[in-house]
């Protein structure tokens, strides 16, 4: 009795997820201006870039390297739903777009959510452990940031 219950939960549970591939989820990269990004428009120091690279470009920019759990539900809903929350809030490839208030909110933004720890996401850095920045990392990347809002 025990058994045939769980043997139909799971098969429910299998069910479920397999309906739940059916829900379609946008994951494209709009195209890229090259003229129009942060490092076109702006001085970036290499090794800050470095870290913009390696930390925030895979959401905050429209050059997003989908992982194969993206294209698996419900993680994917999640995954799409940071990379699109990530790209409205500061997007690198539409930086040109931004007007200079916006820009130098943005930078101070960027300072303020590395040294508060906010900055990369939690659950992404829990999953890509390479993200992570370190405390000179932050240093330089406050630096540049009280730097670029005086340019």
């Amino acid at each position: 009795m025990v058994r045939r219950r769980l043997k139909s939960i799971g098969i429910a549970v299998v069910g479920l997820l397999l309906a739940c591939q059916l829900v379609p989820v946008s994951r494209t990269n709009p195209p890229v201006n090259a003229s129009r990004t942060l490092y076109a428009t702006q001085p970036v120091p290499a090794a800050v870039k470095a870290v913009f690279d390696r930390s925030c470009s895979t959401c905050h920019s429209n050059e997003t390297p989908w992982p194969w759990y993206g294209y698996v539900a419900p993680v994917s809903w999640v995954v799409a739903r940071d990379v699109h929350q990530a790209r409205k809030a500061m997007n690198f490839s539409e930086w040109a777009n931004y007007s200079a208030k916006r820009k130098e909110d943005k930078l101070e933004e960027i300072c303020e959510q590395v040294t508060n720890g906010d900055m990369p996401d939690r659950k992404y850095a829990l999953f890509h452990r390479a993200s992570r920045i370190s405390p000179p990392e932050r240093e330089a990347i406050c630096e540049w940031t009280d730097a670029s809002r005086d340019y």
